[in-house]
């Protein structure tokens, strides 16, 4: 794959490439891509609330910690849906990552900052290291509240997140800046929100249906959001076949142009 920085097309063996073919022309890379994993991540979720309640006499499917709700439930980490979750999130770091290397300038470094904070949040998600601040979130409130009050502490980092975001998307337009605001929402919709709706139904009476829909509902918004966030990635970058192999550039229309940096590729002409 060849990809370059400049307004010419460069083949992976080196040199100027050919003319245009006109049959050959740039397209968003993997485009159906983000409905293949909207598929997985809701038939997951299928998977983690109804298996545990198809068969709720056998142990082996609904008994708490028996091996399929470990592995298929959302109520915990370190499972299928976790793991589904995480490799999707770092789709978006990668995603991130290149669109920052190709496009320079502030643009780049935007999401540089950006395919960072996505990486943090997988490392965050696949430990769970977030439910450790209850200690914190306890002493930010009275003795004895129930909740997860995690999510506390947590909305410092949020802010962080959802300025850095914001910061992005004022330097693009169309679909990327789309998908990249509307992306990061719902995560932190999904992960803040959703969370303490959850900690609250995490009672004596509501722990049941309602509780385990909504934790359904939270994981999924979430995993939703991460996807959306990896189709903004995409949808700046451009790809086209080439007789030497791929040529892969940022978009000129997805990039503000008052942002744009004076390198930063246009249309072949």
């Amino acid at each position: 794959m060849a990809v370059h920085p400049g307004s010419e097309d460069v083949r992976a063996s080196g040199g100027p490439a050919p003319a245009p073919d006109a049959a050959e022309a740039w397209r968003r890379p993997f485009p159906r891509l983000p409905r293949c994993l909207v598929a997985v991540a809701v038939v997951l979720t299928l998977l983690s609330i109804g298996l545990p309640n198809i068969a709720p006499g056998v142990e082996l499917m609904a008994a708490p910690g028996s091996p399929v709700r470990r592995f298929f439930g959302v109520a915990g980490e370190m499972n299928l849906p976790t793991f589904f979750s995480v490799v999707v999130t770092l789709g978006a770091v990668a995603g991130h990552a290149l669109v920052g290397r190709l496009a320079g300038g502030r643009v780049g470094l935007a999401f540089l900052v950006t395919a960072g904070l996505l990486l943090l949040m997988a490392f965050d998600d696949f430990t769970a290291m977030h439910e450790r601040l209850d200690g914190i979130g306890e002493l930010l409130v009275a003795p004895g509240t129930a909740g997860y009050l995690w999510v506390l502490p947590g909305l410092v980092p949020g802010a962080v997140v959802l300025v850095a975001f914001w910061q992005l998307g004022r330097s693009l337009r169309g679909p990327a800046r789309r998908d990249l605001v509307l992306g990061i929402v719902l995560v932190l919709g999904a992960a803040l929100g959703l969370e303490s709706v959850n900690g609250l139904l995490d009672r004596p009476g509501t722990n049941g249906p309602p509780l385990q829909i909504g934790t359904h509902l939270e994981e999924l918004t979430e995993t939703l959001g991460l996807i959306v966030l990896l189709r903004g990635s995409l949808s700046v970058l451009e790809l086209r076949h080439r007789a030497g192999g791929l040529c892969l550039r940022i978009a000129r229309a997805a990039v503000d142009r008052a942002a744009r940096p004076g390198h930063l590729p246009g249309a072949r002409r």
